[in-house]
């Protein structure tokens, strides 16, 4: 039997040396490993660097260079505008779905596609050419549209927008032939929206999978031995409280300054790695307030992040706590990294489905304000056992989430589904 075809649809996914939103590629570098062959369909224009990937007008670019096609479908650079990013969103899909053809003769009609809800046309698509090409469809689901674009303010609660968009939801899972959240508490959410048959809707809970975000460990360990940073950002000899990721608003990084600004007479450091729209504002907040234990060098190259995360003493996590997305458990990118590493966190969204504290990795619980958090900080800094318990179980809990085993649930909800089919 020749080895099962499957494309990956997901617009923002990049390269890993190009920034952090590689799970397609990863799951794409496994298949291929266990005999299968991964198309990954994603936007010529990286959202997360800002980066295009075509410079002429052809449609669309296949990069071979890793051993399977990552093919690049051409949309326009959309800047900081959010109405030219949604143009460019139904631009991606327009297009893939123009030349699914002539990529199926270029390698074979798909026996499964995955469609990602980075956007929600993604699943659409995905179910749309499964029907055309007689394949079977996953509807993954890495972020809960409409309901974060309703609570973050981005759209109106109830509003046109919010049911048309539930309405796409809904029939994006009803159709699919599997649905894989990266949150835990997807069933739940299924649930709680009356969409399962038990209440009356028509998605059978059986197809419902979860396989959250993780870490290519082998790719991790790599950049950890051959990579650094620069060594004037670690405190030498000193205690270093690190966080990495973006500096936007839902990560409320002046939150954690004002928690820095709370211990700025004891012996540690703070360094915040990351760019985004708050950068500006944070650093003159810190210049402001003469905080000389916070120091924001930045972004820093995607390869360098393991020495900077294994240079730490304590590693943070913090999103604005908006329990109606929280209480489906969360499946940030950055908490992997953060685990395979080897160093304790500190979070501040407690859930039911909390890795964090189901496997001893730290500690992750609500906080008042920041100085409650400061605090929580010193109590972990004081207590040198706990420090390395937490530490050893993060490493230990990295591995259930490396996509080394990601993928082999991938490939059982395929094989399972495939099977149904024939």
């Amino acid at each position: 039997m020749p080895a099962k075809t499957i494309w990956l649809i997901m617009m923002d996914i990049c390269l890993p040396e190009h920034g952090p939103h590689n799970r397609h590629f990863w799951f794409a570098k496994h298949l291929k490993e266990c005999g299968y062959n991964p198309v990954v369909f994603v936007a010529s224009r990286e959202r997360g660097n800002a980066l295009q990937m075509i410079e002429d007008d052809a449609p669309f670019k296949v990069d071979d260079s890793y051993g399977f096609p990552f093919v690049y479908i051409r949309i326009k650079d959309y800047g900081d505008s959010m109405k030219k990013r949604v143009l460019a969103i139904f631009e991606f899909h327009k297009r893939l779905n123009k030349y699914a053809d002539t990529f199926t003769e270029m390698y074979g009609k798909p026996d499964v596609i995955l469609g990602s809800n980075g956007y929600p046309l993604s699943p659409w698509l995905a179910n749309r050419l499964a029907r055309k090409y007689h394949a079977v469809s996953i509807c993954e689901v890495c972020d809960l549209w409409p309901l974060s674009l309703e609570v973050y303010g981005i759209i109106g609660r109830g509003g046109a927008i919010a049911k048309a968009m539930y309405m796409l939801e809904r029939k994006n899972y009803e159709h699919a032939d599997a649905i894989v959240f990266s949150m835990e508490g997807g069933s739940r959410y299924i649930v709680d929206r009356g969409w399962d048959i038990d209440h009356g809707g028509k998605i059978d809970l059986a197809k419902v999978h979860h396989i959250n975000n993780g870490v290519d460990l082998e790719a991790f360990d790599a950049n950890l031995a051959r990579r650094g940073v620069d060594s004037s950002e670690i405190a030498s000899g000193g205690t270093t409280v690190v966080y990495a990721g973006s500096m936007q608003k839902i990560n409320n990084i002046e939150y954690l300054v004002d928690a820095a600004a709370c211990l700025r007479d004891e012996p540690i450091q703070f360094i915040f790695y990351g760019d985004g729209e708050d950068t500006a504002l944070l650093r003159r907040k810190v210049s402001e307030e003469g905080l000389e234990n916070v120091s924001l060098p930045g972004a820093i190259d995607k390869r360098d992040i393991p020495a900077a995360l294994h240079g730490a003493t304590l590693l943070l996590m913090y999103s604005l706590p908006e329990d109606e997305i929280a209480k489906y458990g969360m499946s940030q990118n950055k908490l992997f990294d953060y685990l395979a590493s080897g160093r304790p966190v500190l979070s501040n969204l407690p859930s039911d489905f909390s890795v964090i504290n189901r496997y001893d990795c730290g500690i992750e619980e609500s906080f008042s304000g920041p100085e409650d958090f400061a605090r929580r900080i010193a109590q972990m800094l004081s207590d040198e056992d706990s420090l390395k318990r937490w530490g050893e179980n993060s490493r230990r809990t990295a591995e259930l989430y490396s996509f080394v085993s990601h993928t082999n649930h991938l490939i059982e909800i395929i094989e399972d589904i495939t099977k149904e089919e024939q």
